[in-house]
């Protein structure tokens, strides 16, 4: 259960993050990110957070840096408890 209130937690801070970033663009810039995991998901048949940590384990997404990491981590979170 710790673990997983770590990951949760985590996650919501990649998510403020990208929200403090992006301020009204946010839901804009997570968008593609949002579309990929769901491609993601129905392929794969996995749940967000399955996906989401498969997506960014992918070599092409490692390349692209952080940033990248923290917008499919926002649009997770935003996929399974959306913002405001």
């Amino acid at each position: 259960m710790e673990k997983q209130i770590k990951i949760a937690a985590k996650l919501y801070q990649c998510r403020d993050t990208a929200k403090r970033f992006y301020r009204e663009e946010f839901n804009d810039k997570v968008e593609p990110y949002k579309e990929c995991i769901r491609k993601y998901m129905a392929k794969s048949g996995k749940d967000e957070l399955l996906s989401v940590l498969e997506i960014c384990d992918i070599d092409e997404i490692k390349q692209k840096g952080g940033f990248a990491i923290i917008m499919f981590m926002a649009a997770a979170t935003e996929l399974i408890e959306p913002s405001a």
